[in-house]
């Protein structure tokens, strides 16, 4: 009886040291599913974090590229209208040629085209204007080879140094001068 009682004894020792270790093992899973389950829950934060981070900076890129194009397409379409504005300028001075005041403008742009001007001078009109020039010329007192060998809505073009110094004067020339000063102002004022 007492070997049986022994066997019993170590039978019930060793069935507690394995409820005990069996106990042990599930707070220990417990404690790794736990620790798991936090990991987890950190690392999808993480990425739900970083994927708000890229879909803002995706979305910020996104509006900031739309703005500049949006401001391209803005430019340029003030741009067009600043252009249309110099075309429309140079359609009507086309018109000056009828006008009461084109024979003293044209007068004034041949004095200036001239000045300083005397020997070997050759001057270049529209033939439009080729009479207008003789007889400006004339009042001018300067005699001066009349060309009309260029296209222009009115204006000048002196020659002089065979063919080696141009003075341009004509209305195209004056406004492609002046285009590029007073661009801004025309568009704040047509944009303003």
């Amino acid at each position: 009886m007492a070997l049986e009682d022994i066997f019993r004894a170590l039978e019930e020792q060793a069935e507690q040291e394995c409820q005990q270790i069996l106990e042990d093992a599930r707070d220990q899973s417990e404690t790794i599913l736990a620790e798991a389950q936090e990991q987890a829950e950190e690392i999808r934060n993480k990425l739900v974090t970083e994927t708000e981070k890229t879909t803002r900076l995706k979305a910020s890129q996104s509006i900031n590229s739309s703005r500049l194009e949006n401001k391209k397409k803005v430019a340029a379409i003030k741009q067009d209208a600043v252009i249309g504005v110099f075309d429309k300028v140079l359609q009507k001075a086309k018109d000056l040629r009828g006008s009461s005041s084109y024979e003293a403008t044209f007068k004034a742009l041949v004095k200036e085209a001239m000045e300083g001007l005397e020997d070997d001078v050759q001057l270049l009109v529209d033939p439009a204007d080729a009479d207008l020039a003789s007889s400006t010329l004339s009042q001018m007192g300067m005699s001066v080879e009349v060309k009309p060998d260029i296209s222009t809505s009115g204006g000048v073009v002196a020659v002089t140094g065979g063919g080696r110094i141009m003075r341009r004067n004509t209305i195209e020339d004056r406004l492609e001068k002046i285009e590029p000063h007073i661009q801004a102002d025309v568009a704040e004022i047509l944009f303003s």
